[in-house]
């Protein structure tokens, strides 16, 4: 992947002209695009790696994103040029999202103004490149579907991601007894964010190994969320991040916690929520690899503890 350098009228931006593997992925010189009514234009400082970005260049909702698409959900940046009507002023440092559309990776990027909140002092570029869509699905998770309350017994089924990690720290906060799974390299991780107790996601008969959950949030699979269902109370909620549950037996709810959730309902009070946790280091936003718009292959095929950024 490579590109020219950009022009006051172009920029580098990291597209698909076809839906496959990270080979499809090209960095190219397209239109630096204008901001319409409500939109701003943003210069991107940082973008995210996500696991739906992945799956979207797969083909996952291809009938949505219209070809060649350009890649990436959440960015950081400075607001350059403003469209009539936008509530934001050139120079605002922000972070959002650009879901349901996209074009984070990328020089500059074009998003309606109420996605975006603006970026507090004492919060990196980086740390809010990688908050918006792990951030707000584990918010929705954890206190809109969740409804998490003290005392419970909640399970964060890959607790090192990108959005288990976030998961993990708002249940400790809401009062919960916090189970987290992972691999044995990232126990002392998952414990230093709070978890009461980190268990191995290899171990055999892992479901064995719990009783009495009130929640469960899986972020590794749908299939394996079912395995859980024995361990869940009466009246507790099965969620998944990324596909539509196994049908729950009578007595439990599983539901699927959509990546569209980052665009409903307050996107920029959730944003401001979660941003002002992490500049009173009361929520830890690890961002422990970057990349260049060259290396988005890399960063999309690449596992990494917490969250890995995109710089351009």
């Amino acid at each position: 992947m490579s590109a020219t350098a950009s022009t006051g009228t172009t920029m580098r931006a990291v597209q698909l002209d076809v839906w496959g593997g990270p080979e499809r992925l090209v960095v190219r010189d397209v239109a630096r695009p204008v901001p319409g009514p409500g939109q701003v234009r943003v210069r991107v400082e940082a973008a995210s790696a996500n696991a739906v970005d992945r799956r979207v260049r797969e083909g996952y909702l291809s009938a949505q994103f219209p070809l060649p698409y350009t890649a990436g959900s959440d960015f950081s940046g400075v607001v350059e040029a403003v469209g009539e009507g936008a509530d934001l002023p050139v120079g605002a440092p922000v972070f959002g999202a650009l879901w349901p559309t996209s074009g984070a990776y990328a020089e500059y990027a074009v998003v309606d103004a109420a996605l975006l909140a603006v970026k507090p002092d004492g919060v990196s570029f980086e740390q809010a490149a990688a908050l918006p869509v792990a951030g707000i699905t584990a918010w929705v998770a954890v206190v809109d579907d969740g409804q998490v309350r003290p005392g419970q017994r909640v399970l964060v089924q890959g607790a090192a991601g990108g959005v288990g990690h976030i998961a993990v720290q708002l249940a400790k906060q809401r009062g919960a007894y916090v189970i987290g799974t992972a691999s044995a390299a990232n126990h002392d991780f998952i414990r230093d964010l709070g978890a009461d107790e980190v268990l191995d996601y290899r171990s055999p008969d892992l479901p064995g190994l719990l009783a009495d959950l009130d929640l469960v949030i899986d972020g590794v699979s749908a299939a394996g969320l079912a395995a859980f269902y024995p361990k869940i109370r009466r009246d507790g909620l099965a969620l998944s991040l990324f596909d539509p549950p196994l049908p729950p037996p009578a007595g439990i709810r599983a539901q699927l916690v959509a990546t569209a959730a980052i665009a409903d309902g307050p996107v920029r009070p959730r944003l401001a929520a979660l941003a002002k946790l992490v500049a009173g280091n009361q929520l830890t936003v690890a961002v422990t690899a970057s990349y260049g718009l060259d290396e988005v292959a890399t960063a999309q095929e690449t596992r990494v503890r917490g969250k890995a950024v995109i710089i351009p």
